[in-house]
């Protein structure tokens, strides 16, 4: 995991690296491999929040009061469904970026760790 700031008179960087996936946070951008992968605004927000606290466990509620703030006022499902749908998006047979733990919410896995 790599977290890439720099800093110029005519323009700033900052990138969260895991492997082959980038998050451009001034682009509100994200690469796997290359290749530009097509989120929603929340999609990118929850994507960021978590591959900024690499192996740590956030509940539902946790991701709910950070992510989507005030912008939502219904159950935690929705978390799992923008959790579906970054998976369908991100994952691929050699990597699962993010991991379920049972009975408490979900983390982010970069590439490299260890089970």
């Amino acid at each position: 995991f790599r977290r890439v700031l720099f800093r110029s008179e005519t323009e700033s960087i900052s990138l969260i690296v895991h492997g082959h996936l980038v998050i451009d946070s001034d682009r509100y951008e994200v690469t796997l491999r290359g290749r530009k992968v097509d989120l929603t605004y929340k999609e990118y927000e929850l994507l960021k929040y978590l591959a900024s606290n690499p192996e740590r466990v956030f509940s539902r509620e946790a991701l709910l009061r950070s992510v989507w703030e005030y912008d939502y006022f219904g159950g935690t499902r929705t978390v799992d469904v923008h959790i579906r749908r970054l998976r369908s998006k991100i994952d691929d047979v050699t990597h699962h970026f993010i991991e379920t733990q049972w009975n408490v919410g979900y983390r982010f896995r970069s590439p490299g760790t260890g089970d």
